[in-house]
């Protein structure tokens, strides 16, 4: 496939055959042709399956409707809501091709997210299902993350500005294997990665290692229960300052709260305390990976939910948040668009501070 065969300023759906989804749904990826020397590479999020248990509940009607259990991880990449937005064009923020976007003629590549293990794995993991029948979960988030960086290559080989970013469970991703989007670019010295909310502490060395069996240079990397905190020391680790370093989350993250109540007690809720313990983990985060480059800057925010609830709101940046909300009187798009010319600088401190 040639870049000249895409239409020009429109959203279009690339299957890959050789890629799969959880449970061998076919996989696919959407490509938009805009300024062939600056390519934004969107990583989607949609959950996550950790361990055998995990795995029973896939994010379909029937996990909900028949076992009355929350659906942990997107298994459909064709199926995933936030496509549908793309092909109606009803996307809104950093992906929407308005003028209210600074990258809306960018080129961009949005990586469907349908394998439960952050972009990161390579493994068959066998398990039981709930209904007591034997089945297996295709963790290839990693493998499918190759076959859509060769024709990623192969459809922009002049990328001069490069935007690594994702939300949720892309966002883990941005952490895990930027390195990799990097790499299919070396040629690139204008690079930025985005992390929209990721934060779950938990002990995820024997999950990376052994359920997704990520490729050693993930696996290796963690080594506390901040994983995300790891990864990121790992890629300033080989790439320095090349890049800068940008981290975005709520200081009482409504979904990443619920998971981590999942986590600790299998209860999928949130709370006041666990708000409380959140924010207080992300203000030690905040730290920690400030601490890893001055090319580090962080973005904490307190933006509501369309409905009450105690934590505040879950990703910002492929959203309304992105040029209508403003934390201190700071837009994210002005954030991220003024540390892409090296004015780098912090948002929203003090929400997470004693």
């Amino acid at each position: 496939m040639k870049f000249q065969s895409l239409p020009q300023n429109q959203w279009q759906k690339i299957y890959l055959p050789e890629a799969t989804c959880a449970f061998d749904a076919p996989y696919c990826i959407h490509v938009r042709r805009g300024d062939p020397r600056r390519l934004l590479f969107w990583l989607e999020g949609g959950g996550a399956s950790w361990d055998r248990d995990s795995a029973k509940w896939p994010g379909i009607p029937e996990t909900r409707e028949v076992y009355n259990h929350p659906g942990l991880f997107s298994v459909i990449a064709d199926e995933h809501p936030d496509n549908v937005s793309i092909q109606t064009g009803a996307w809104s923020g950093l992906l929407s091709t308005t003028e209210e976007n600074p990258l809306s003629n960018w080129s961009m590549v949005y990586v469907c997210y349908a394998t439960g293990d952050f972009h990161t794995g390579t493994a068959d993991l066998h398990f039981t299902a709930a209904d007591g029948s034997e089945r297996i979960l295709h963790h290839h988030g990693y493998l499918n993350l190759q076959k859509v960086l060769k024709l990623t290559r192969e459809l922009f080989p002049s990328v001069e500005q490069l935007l690594v970013a994702g939300e949720s469970a892309g966002a883990y991703g941005v952490a895990a294997v930027s390195g990799d989007v990097m790499d299919a670019f070396p040629a690139c010295a204008d690079v930025t990665l985005l992390c929209d909310s990721a934060l779950m502490s938990h002990d995820w060395s024997a999950t990376v290692r052994d359920i997704w069996q990520a490729p050693p240079h993930i696996a290796d990397a963690v080594k506390s229960e901040n994983f995300v905190v790891d990864w990121f020391r790992a890629l300033h680790e080989k790439y320095g300052d090349k890049p800068r370093y940008l981290y975005t989350c709520g200081h009482k993250d409504e979904t990443l709260v619920t998971f981590g109540h999942y986590l600790d007690d299998g209860r999928f809720i949130q709370d006041e305390t666990y708000c409380e313990m959140f924010r207080h983990a992300l203000g030690q985060m905040c730290g920690e990976l400030k601490a890893i480059s001055p090319r580090f800057s962080v973005y904490i925010h307190d933006f509501e939910k369309e409905k009450y609830a105690p934590g505040v709101k879950h990703c910002i940046f492929a959203n309304g948040c992105y040029t209508g909300q403003n934390m201190d009187g700071v837009t994210p798009v002005k954030w991220l668009t003024d540390a892409m010319i090296d004015r780098l600088y912090d948002v929203g401190v003090r929400l997470v501070e004693e």
